[in-house]
C-alpha cells in the first residue's frame, strides 16, 4: 500500500470516528426504521432468496420426471439402456 492510499484510508477512519451520524446516514438504513418498510424489506428478501431455489427445484423435478418417462418407455420396449446410452454405443 502506498502512502497516498494509506493517508486516504486513515482520513476516512478519522472522519467516521469523528462523525458517526454521517457514517450511518444511508437513505435505505433510515427508511427501514418504521414497521411497514422493514416488513416490506423482509418479505422482499425472502422472495429474492427463495426464487432461485424454486427455479432449481423445478428444473430438477422436470429432469427427474423426463428420466423416469424415458426409463418407462425403455421398459415397455424391453430395452435396458437409455436412449443416450444407445447413441453412445452406436458410435
Amino acid at each position: 500500500m502506498n502512502t497516498r492510499t494509506a493517508t486516504f484510508a486513515l482520513l476516512g477512519v478519522v472522519v467516521a470516528l469523528a462523525l458517526p451520524e454521517a457514517a450511518s446516514a444511508c437513505a435505505m438504513c433510515l427508511a427501514g426504521q418504521n414497521g411497514g418498510t422493514s416488513r416490506a424489506f423482509a418479505i422482499g428478501s425472502l422472495f429474492l432468496s427463495f426464487t432461485p431455489l424454486i427455479a432449481v427445484g423445478v428444473v430438477a423435478w422436470y429432469v427427474r420426471r423426463r428420466a423416469r418417462a424415458l426409463a418407462a418407455e425403455d421398459a415397455v420396449r424391453g430395452e435396458r439402456a437409455l436412449p443416450v446410452a444407445r447413441i453412445a454405443m452406436q458410435r
